[in-house]
């Protein structure tokens, strides 16, 4: 079936769709759906390196072979993604090009910068290319040279983070007025933030003080001017774009970026006058805590950042940011292991209400759009940002259903890409918001997958291959020799810790010259834990100290410039072989399935293409840097088939429009026959006892008379329809009765969810489970008032289920009633099998008489083996499934942006020129 056709089927499978089910199709975005033995999502992508490592490879090959803007085009020549994210994705060739820019369109100038700047610095510890300096200095230099407001503005010399006005490819402008629309520039002090903590990171990677201190002037006026009202926020969402120094707006969770920022610059030494930026700092901390916290359901609290409109939505970027600055400072927070998950957990079930996006579990990994507004089947995206969340929330809480709903959706989130470039973030196949907007699919999404193979390198790093996947700092200076990886750290202060995945067992690692030990406890020293493969997992503590030398007996080969075959004019250079000669080759055969070009980077550098067993490749070598580096990693290209393969490299004698000369530098290639795998977490999931109480807005889980932990239930899906707060709509949050009958433990009964039809999804690994659902009728007041169904994994287990009427036979005294208000029952359901790696349980409100309730539950427990006995269900006779609306998955035609949504679903061409650039909120 062609790529067209599944695009049509599948879409015609999700409009026909009854009911909010788990689902499965025949494929995912970009590629044909793969599932494991337990039918739970599996990779796509089969080579030794494996489907993260590829995302990564393909978003940086994207970046790196970007169009300049052409002298005259731009203020100053550079990548065309640093003055225009709005592109026009890549075409079969893998040809890139930029759309004409409207003023509206270059709004994210701000973001799509920070977006570049983050993603480049940890690519460049995960990789040790040096082609990241050109991208970060084009991108700081250009929000700082030509993105700030003028001297004599209110806020003199503040970066203009949300241009919307202004002359494209040369200098921004803010509006004259506060309104925000096309025409009107705006400083939207989250966004700034998010781009100055990245201008101190790239000071951290390459000692630019430029950079540092246009942020620390940033900050400072944020400081100057911020609130002291502890009710509320210190900052609005945008400074004033006339009228002094004032701020207006609504700002909620936005809040993180700037304490982020705050923090950044306080890692660096800076403080502020008089310490006023530390006390800042601490106001945000406050608020909070405080404020925002306590509300943590509020539909706004982790929202309000999309530069394109009010937002009053929880947003996966505050969402994302949020809960990273928590895990960033734990001892701040002492109750972030709930926080967090409540907070990503919150954002699965705001954001899966839409019929027409139908955010659900797909082969057992949960995806879901950016918010409950937008943008159709568009749930590639967020899905691959939030799941990298879970995943490091998992490996630092030590929480396994975490850990794997982050791995299953990361699989799931890997599945857009193709090796030109083109990203299918629709869900069904097709284009939609990677269609037009380069920062999801470019450099956030490499920043996202990196993090989550930070956080499980066991499965998510290449094997076989040698990288520093993480580390509490900036990392900088890497070399990644044959058995030799060396780097630094900006700094180390107490609890620096860095994680790498090597082919080999260290044999020596030292630490400012000084030899680590192994360890066990969380003093300076590392740890080493063998994988199947024969890869190891090493984690590095080094406080105090700064630059890291690891050896080792390392698999793969060196070819040095003695062994390589030079065709042309060459020259040594140091290290190096140059040449400046059009046609100049270079060419290595080796037997292996890997290789990198290892060579030198400078002001002088010049172009080559490569060629790998005579194909040409897409990206070319750019021997470029503003900063000069020598033994560097130029180029990499792994899985390769085993075998013999031939690499050859030819210059162009010619140059970016910025380089002074057109010298291409090589030194060595390296190449590795090593094989492994260390699989890919198939079988994976919790497969203990998990209790959830739904409506429970309680911060902390409810602790019930025999001691067992209950959190509050999110995992469930519901229509409510397209923009709509499915708390508001769904979640009994306050105690419904203060009595409950036929119980020890009240508090699991006094509140609940309840739809017409919802649907809770949740992970399990394989095994038997049984399912203990607690009811408590506390709305109706007599029986047959109320009946519903429940299915589980598709089976109809109760029909017409009346809660009151099964509330009258008494578990104390075997009395029978007619029913009974505010009383405990407990139905339990053993030997259930997952679907899918997932316990689905499927609540449908039916129909008496021709008047429907909703279906509801209050708490629920699954675990492994038998669950008891519960109460024997009593029955509506004449119920009838009942009218369920929005959540029977049929497509809401009053809902957001639906026609472009479905033309899109349809055939990415077929939507209308003049919607195709369409701003969507990201």
């Amino acid at each position: 079936m062609s790529k067209y056709w599944r695009q049509i089927v599948c879409a015609f499978l999700v409009l026909a769709a009854s009911g909010v089910s788990e689902t499965k199709q025949i494929n995912y975005f970009g590629h044909n759906a793969e599932v494991d033995q337990y039918g739970v999502i599996a990779p796509w992508y089969p080579a030794q390196n494996g489907q993260f490592d590829y995302r990564v490879r393909i978003a940086a090959e994207t970046m790196k072979r970007y169009p300049w803007s052409q002298p005259g085009k731009a203020v100053t020549p550079a990548p065309e993604y640093v003055y225009n994210g709005h592109w026009n994705d890549v075409d079969y060739r893998g040809r890139i090009a930029s759309l004409d820019q409207t003023p509206w369109n270059n709004g994210d100038v701000g973001q799509r910068n920070a977006y570049v700047l983050s993603a480049m610095i940890d690519y460049y510890r995960y990789s040790g290319d040096p082609a990241v300096y050109t991208a970060i200095a084009a991108s700081a230099n250009y929000l700082i040279d030509h993105c700030e407001t003028p001297a004599n503005h209110g806020w003199p010399k503040m970066l203009i983070s949300v241009p919307t006005m202004g002359d494209a490819y040369f200098d921004c402008k803010v509006g004259d007025v506060e309104t925000f629309k096309p025409g009107h520039g705006k400083i939207q002090l989250d966004i700034v933030a998010a781009a100055g903590v990245e201008l101190v990171r790239a000071y951290e990677l390459t000692g630019n003080t430029k950079w540092l201190d246009a942020a620390k002037h940033w900050a400072d006026l944020m400081v100057a001017n911020r609130r002291h009202d502890p009710s509320e926020s210190p900052w609005g969402r945008y400074a004033n774009n006339n009228g002094g120094n004032g701020m207006n707006g609504t700002q909620t969770g936005g809040v993180v970026f700037l304490l982020n920022f705050f923090d950044e610059l306080i890692r660096v030494g800076y403080t502020g006058q008089n310490g006023e930026l530390v006390k800042a700092r601490d106001e945000g901390r406050a608020y909070l805590k405080d404020v925002l916290l306590p509300n943590w359901t509020r539909y706004d609290v982790w929202g309000r950042n999309f530069w394109d409109w009010e937002a009053p939505v929880q947003d996966r970027h505050v969402s994302e940011r949020s809960t990273t600055y928590m895990m960033d400072h734990k001892d701040v927070f002492p109750n972030w292991k709930n926080d967090v998950r409540n907070i990503l957990t919150l954002l699965m079930n705001h954001n899966s209400v839409s019929p027409v996006s139908r955010g659900d579990v797909y082969s057992g990994a949960w995806a879901y759009p950016e918010s409950s507004t937008c943008c159709g089947r568009s749930l590639w995206y967020v899905t691959n940002a939030i799941s990298s969340m879970f995943t490091r929330y998992g490996s630092e809480a030590h929480d396994e259903w975490a850990y794997e709903i982050g791995r299953r959706s990361q699989i799931l989130g890997t599945y857009d890409i193709s090796p030109t470039g083109h990203s299918e973030d629709l869900l069904d196949g097709g284009a939609f918001v990677s269609w037009r907007w380069l920062k999801n699919a470019g450099p956030k999404a490499l920043k996202d997958t990196l993090r989550s193979i930070q956080y499980m390198p066991e499965l998510a790093a290449p094997a076989r291959e040698n990288h520093i996947v993480g580390s509490t700092a900036v990392v900088r200076n890497v070399l990644y020799e044959k058995g030799r990886v060396a780097y630094e750290t900006f700094d180390a202060p107490e609890g620096t810790e860095d994680t790498l995945r090597l082919a080999f067992m260290p044999t020596s690692i030292k630490a400012d010259g000084q030899a680590l030990a192994m360890r066990e406890n969380a003093a300076n020293g590392y740890t080493a834990t063998k994988l199947p493969s024969g890869d190891y997992v090493v984690k590095i503590r080094h406080d105090g100290h700064k630059a890291i030398v690891i050896t080792g007996n390392d698999p793969q080969h060196v070819a040095e410039a003695s062994a390589l075959k030079f065709e042309g004019a060459w020259s040594a250079d140091r290290a190096a072989r140059m040449t400046t000669s059009a046609g100049a080759s270079m060419t290595y055969s080796f037997t292996g399935n890997q290789f990198r070009l290892v060579g030198a980077a400078n002001e002088k550098g010049g172009l080559a293409d490569i060629f790998v067993d005579d194909m040409k490749q897409l990206v070319f070598l750019d021997c470029y840097s503003p900063i000069p580096v020598e033994n560097q990693i130029l180029y990499t290209l792994n899985g390769l088939d085993e075998g013999p393969h031939t690499v050859r490299i030819v210059a162009r004698g010619e140059h970016n429009p910025i380089a002074k000369g057109s010298a291409v530098y090589l030194q060595a290639v390296q190449y590795s026959d090593a094989t492994g795998s260390s699989g890919f977490g198939e079988g994976g999931g919790p497969k203990g006892v998990q209790r959830l109480i739904f409506g429970y807005t309680g911060r902390k889980d409810y602790i019930d008379s025999k001691g067992n932990a209950w959190k509050p239930g999110m995992e469930f899906v519901a229509r409510t329809g397209s923009g709509t707060d499915i708390v508001a709509r769904t979640w009994w949050t306050m105690r419904q009765s203060l009595f409950i009958r036929e119980t020890e433990d009240e508090e699991l009964y006094r509140y609940g969810a309840h739809w017409k039809d919802f649907t809770v999804n949740l992970t399990v690994g394989p095994g038997t489970y049984y399912a203990r659902l607690k009811f408590a009728e506390t709305q109706l007041n007599h029986a047959g008032a109320r009946a519903m169904d429940i299915y589980v994994n598709d089976k109809l287990m109760v029909q017409g289920f009346d809660v009151f009427a099964t509330a009258g036979s008494s578990a104390a005294t075997g009395a029978r009633m007619p029913g009974r208000p505010s009383t405990a029952v407990d139905l339990v359901f053993n030997d259930l099998k997952p679907k899918d790696g997932i316990i689905e349980i499927r609540f449908v409100g039916d129909s008496i008489d021709g008047q429907t309730e909703d279906a509801m539950v209050q708490a629920i427990e699954i675990g492994p083996g038998n669950g008891g006995t519960g109460a024997t269900p009593k029955t509506v006779v004449n119920a009838r499934p009942g009218d369920t609306g929005g959540a029977s998955g049929q497509v809401d035609l009053g809902s957001v942006r639906h026609e472009e949504v479905m033309r899109s679903i349809a055939h990415p061409a077929a939507q209308p020129a003049e919607k195709r650039g369409l701003a969507a909120g990201f």
